[in-house]
Order: structure tokens, then sequence, then C-alpha cells
């Protein structure tokens, strides 16, 4: 009989509730290690052609997801003992913690690892990756309209296709198509414009000189007429830094 007695003041004896808790301890460990490994694989997959500082950030921020939807998804679908169930309470809000300040202290860089043209801004400039054909391109607010860019020091203009040109606000028809220009495809013709002002990031220059392009563009072109008014640009391992 005294075997089967117990406290009042406790629950019950559970022969079953410590080996349950075990294996749905060992069950959670599995699954958290897994997603991290998975995880891992992937960054290291999207950190390729990366320079050493952007890959390592790109590392860092995949394996803070990893601990945080490890945390969140375990603490959904798994049935771990209520001791578990707390850890992965305080995993989630520090990780969700961690992860924000990795962004706000970070001036741009997650999402730069996933969209190039969103660049990473200094205190002084704003650096942007090559893409996986070396390649620069950004984000430019031209008048007010923000307008896609590859980055072009071939091209002696800012040159706008006529897409974008309409979409800044010019009329197409009021432009004088009369700058001819030899290209693969033949001559096509330019329309001389004057942009107010060309901003990005943290650089702003005004009075701007461009051309509307006639022919077939697929993407606007950032060229001298805009980087020749910086204090200065520099291309090294893959990142273009543009200075004010």
């Amino acid at each position: 009989m005294r075997g089967s007695e117990h406290s009042p003041w406790g629950k019950p004896p559970n022969d079953n509730e410590p080996e349950s808790d075990k294996k749905s301890s060992r069950s959670f460990i599995i699954f958290v290690i897994a997603v991290v490994i998975v995880i891992t694989a992937i960054a290291w997959f999207l950190s390729d052609g990366l320079s050493t500082g952007l890959a390592a950030s790109l590392a860092y921020d995949f394996l803070l997801l990893a601990l945080i939807g490890a945390a969140l998804i375990g603490h959904v679908l798994s049935n771990p003992g209520q001791s578990l169930r707390n850890i992965a309470g305080w995993v989630l809000i520090f990780g969700i913690l961690g992860l924000g300040y990795s962004i706000w202290n970070g001036n741009g860089r997650l999402a730069a690892e996933f969209n190039p043209a969103a660049g990473i801004m200094d205190e002084n400039a704003i650096t942007y990756r090559a893409d996986r054909s070396g390649h620069y391109f950004v984000k430019a607010d031209i008048n007010g309209s923000e307008i896609d860019f590859m980055v072009d020091t071939g091209a002696t203009h800012i040159v706008l296709n006529m897409q974008d040109a309409e979409k800044i606000g010019y009329d197409l028809d009021q432009l004088s198509f009369s700058i001819p220009a030899s290209t693969a495809n033949g001559t096509v013709y330019s329309a001389p414009v004057k942009f107010d002002s060309v901003i990005v990031g943290p650089i702003r220059v005004e009075n701007v000189e461009g051309f509307v392009n006639q022919g077939e563009l697929d993407i606007s072109l950032l060229g001298m007429s805009f980087l020749n008014q910086l204090s200065g640009y520099e291309v090294r391992d893959g990142l273009l830094t543009l200075y004010p």
C-alpha cells in the first residue's frame, strides 16, 4: 500500500512520462540539427561567387534563421515536455531579437544578400555586389520615380529605355530622337534629356544629362554623367562602392 501512496500536494506518479519526454527531446534535437544542416547547405550554395565578407554574413543570417525556424516549427509540431517548450520559446524570442539587430545594424546587409540592387549603405558610401554575370545593378530615384539600372562605365551618359522614360513622366511623342548611335542591331536614335535629380542611396546628384533610347534596351544604364559627379567610385573583389 505504501508504494501506491502519493502526496496530496503533487501529481500522481506517471511511470511513462520520463520515457516519453526523453523520446520527445531526442526527436526535437534531431529535428533542429536537420534544419540547421539543410539551411546551412542552402546558404553555402547561395554564397557562391560572393566576397568572403558577404558570404560570411549570409551564412550567419541563414544560421540565425535556421535556429529561429527550428524553434518555431519544433515548438508547434513536436510534443516535448514543458521544460523543452519553455526553452524553445526563449530561443525563438532571442532569435527574433538577434535577427532584428542583424538587419538593423547591417544597414541593409540582409536585403542586399538576396537583392544586390538594394545596396549596403554606410555613413559615407553605398556598396553593391556583382551578380553572377559580373554586372552591377542599382536602384535609383529619378525625378521622384524609382528606376532599376545596370551600371555601365562604358556609357557616357545615363540612358533610359522608353518604358522607364514614360515611368518618370516623359511624353515620348514630345522628345526629339535625333542623336544616332551604332549598335549591333543597327543604328538607333536617342533623345537628349536632363534629370532634375538622381538619388542612389545616400547620394544625390542634380542636373544630370542623359538620353532616352528609342531602340530595344532591356534595362536602363547608369553611365558616366552620373558617376563623374561623385567624389569617387571603386570596383574591387566583386564590389562596387559609390562615394558622394
